[in-house]
């Protein structure tokens, strides 16, 4: 997606149960529970983060974290 020229992305959190945190940092960043947007720079960061973080792994699998370009 783009707004302005430049590339943008969502990062959806959803949180589904009480033992969730109420938001979440990825690389300093806070994500609140809903639609986040994110620059595509920020993108292929976040990415390659949650690829070396086990609980943000799980999180995507589960759908309870989505990233769409």
């Amino acid at each position: 997606m783009k707004i302005n020229g430049k590339l943008m992305a969502t990062l959806n959190y959803k949180l589904t149960g009480k033992y969730l945190p109420p938001q979440i940092f990825i690389l300093g960043i806070c994500f609140v529970p809903g639609v986040n947007e994110i620059s595509g720079e920020q993108v292929n960061e976040i990415r390659k983060f949650i690829k070396t973080d086990r609980l943000l792994q799980h999180y995507l699998d589960q759908k309870i974290l989505s990233i769409q370009d």
